[in-house]
């Protein structure tokens, strides 16, 4: 039995195999463009699923990680506004057993959130394994999130739970995607960069290349992404009392430039009963958490 996860993304895909004992076989990445074309952007991403499960002989389970909402049995994504049109609604099993050949048995196929399987991949596998209560936030051009509590991924009563992103900072801010007003992911995300720097910036890299270059614009909103940060990191250790935060996402490529000065901001803005701090940590399975975790998704729900 062999366990696959794809991540399937909005630019690309992510792909894991994992043997029986969750032992990782190998990872790729695969790019894929989120089209404008709702027919060509399903039919690339079973064609992919169906190409990779071809690859992998005998009995395989499948996890799907996409953004959005899921439904209660996880076969279909049933909320996923303004991204990958075509996918939303889809029961991933079915249409992939439209796309394979009639002699090959099509898996069921498990769909979750991708900050979801993030978190799942990072606590089974990477930097969250052996904490039963975790906390992480993917930060790129959204901020995305997922819990586990109690070594359990905590979805929610409608599988929304653990949109870190959009927790509120400002209570009279801009929204987001969400009508949230002020949200972390406003104050953080790639996203709303050009806006919150008045068109100077509208990438995470030309920024960080700004800050290492001592360019005062640049450092300053550096400053305010670092604090607003620290303070939604705060904020959600309050409300989890976690064990560890994992930050995972394109972001965190700026190492000590970003983990260091957080590490100031939290000594100022978290509270520390006894001393005690909770450890913010980088994600250690790098653009695969996701994949990852989709894998280990689908082999705890098709064991008996």
């Amino acid at each position: 039995m062999h366990h696959l996860g794809i991540d399937i993304g909005g630019s690309a895909a992510k792909l894991a195999l994992l043997d029986a004992d969750a032992t990782p076989r190998w990872t790729r990445v695969q790019e894929l463009p989120d089209h404008d074309d709702p027919t060509r952007n399903l039919r690339d991403r079973l064609d992919l699923i169906a190409s990779a499960l071809l690859e992998v002989p005998g009995r395989v389970t499948v996890g799907i990680a996409a953004p959005g909402i899921v439904d209660a049995e996880h076969r279909r994504v049933v909320s996923l506004p303004g991204k990958l049109a075509g996918l939303e609604g889809v029961d991933w099993t079915a249409a992939l057993a439209e796309r394979l050949p009639p002699d090959v048995h099509a898996p069921r196929i498990h769909a979750l959130n991708d900050g979801h399987a993030a978190v799942l991949g990072e606590h089974g596998l990477g930097a969250g394994h052996g904490a039963d209560d975790v906390a992480m936030l993917t930060l790129g051009t959204g901020v995305g999130g997922g819990v586990v509590l109690n070594g359990r991924l905590c979805e929610g009563r409608n599988r929304r739970a653990g949109h870190l992103g959009h927790v509120s900072l400002d209570p009279y801010g801009r929204p987001s995607v969400f009508p949230t007003p002020g949200s972390l992911e406003w104050h953080v995300g790639a996203a709303y960069l050009h806006e919150r720097t008045n068109g100077r910036y509208r990438t995470h890299r030309t920024l960080v290349a700004d800050v290492r270059a001592g360019a005062p614009a640049a450092r300053t909103e550096w400053r305010r992404t670092v604090r607003a940060l620290a303070v939604g990191i705060a904020s959600i250790v309050n409300v989890f009392d976690c064990e560890r935060v994992i930050l995972g996402g394109g972001l965190i490529a700026a190492g000590g430039l970003l983990f260091e000065p957080l590490a100031r901001e939290m000594h100022q803005v978290e509270w520390r009963p006894g001393g005690l701090a909770v450890p913010v940590v980088p994600a250690t399975l790098g653009r695969h958490s996701g994949s990852v975790g989709a894998a280990l998704f689908g082999r705890e729900r098709s064991e008996p």
